[in-house]
């Protein structure tokens, strides 16, 4: 009989994931599964409790957004325990590359069903990432949108539309292995998975097990191309814009020769501040094993 822990953040949607566990735990409980529930306190303490919870539990479910689930995961990588996801976040991109219902009844269906598939562990200067990475005008978006109240669709498209008139782009440095290049972008998106999450599709083409990182640079787009980009992201065309760029690389360095320091970024939905130069990063033999709701990834 499996051993089931779900890890459950009460911040993600409202208290959203309070009842998400509770339903959980009476429906897997029903089903004469071995079920328990821990709720975070904090930042990181998710990471901590999956660590503690390794060799006692066979499956480590994480109950809220793509912030919870990353510390989960990052957790679980080369280990034995297998990650569950019961989306209850504003994007949750891993659990929709996934296929994991937004329904809970649906996902919950997931859990027991166990569509158990290994996936692709990258990281951006030594921390892993599972959706997507970048710098530019998407990570300035991320941290605004984490100072403002309420989280959703709605309040990001408030978020992008503000930044998009202060923001301007940078010259970057990007190495490839020995190909050095300079390069003007207004966003540079390093994606394992395809989207941001609310099935936004920055990496259309990216496949979370293949080995290699999906990388989209998009230009200072004008006020009609910023309209064509928005639609071309949610019908999965971005790529096929002829000013954006696309790259597929194991590992790829970032760098800005006119700053040092400090760069505002972004990891799975989350605003972060990094060290210049970013190294982005994908090893063969880091992944993780979790269960989705699909065979083709």
């Amino acid at each position: 009989m499996k051993n089931i822990v779900l890890i459950a953040n009460p911040v993600s949607g409202n208290g959203k994931s309070i009842k998400a566990a509770e339903i959980t735990q009476q429906t897997l409980a029903a089903k004469g599964l071995n079920i328990h529930i821990s709720y975070t306190q904090y930042a990181g303490h998710a990471s901590q409790l999956a660590k503690n919870f390794i060799t006692e539990f066979d499956i480590i479910v994480a109950i809220g957004g793509d912030g919870t689930v990353n510390e989960i995961a990052s957790a679980l990588v080369n280990s034995t325990a297998i990650l569950g996801i019961i989306p209850t976040g504003s994007g949750n991109g891993l659990a929709r590359h996934l296929k994991i219902p937004m329904n809970l009844k649906s996902a919950i269906k997931c859990l027991y069903r166990e569509k158990i598939v290994k996936i692709d562990a990258p990281k951006i200067n030594n921390e892993y990432f599972f959706c997507t990475a970048g710098v530019g005008f998407d990570a300035q978006v991320s941290h605004s949108f984490a100072k403002m109240k309420g989280r959703g669709l709605t309040n990001y498209i408030k978020a992008t539309v503000f930044e998009y008139f202060k923001y301007h782009s940078k010259k970057y440095s990007l190495s490839l292995g020995e190909n050095n290049k300079s390069q003007d972008a207004f966003v540079i998106t390093v994606a394992n998975a395809a989207q941001y999450g609310n099935n936004a599709f920055i990496a259309p083409k990216a496949k979370i097990n293949d080995g290699l990182l999906e990388v989209t640079l998009l230009p200072k787009p004008s006020f009609f191309d910023a309209i064509n980009f928005s639609i071309r992201l949610f019908t999965k065309k971005i790529h096929e814009h002829d000013k954006v760029k696309t790259l597929q690389t194991e590992t790829i360095k970032i760098d800005v020769p006119t700053e040092s320091g400090d760069i505002y970024g972004h990891k799975d939905g989350e605003p972060e501040i990094w060290h210049l130069p970013l190294e982005f990063s994908l090893k063969s033999n880091d992944k993780l094993t979790v269960i989705g709701n699909t065979d083709k990834l």
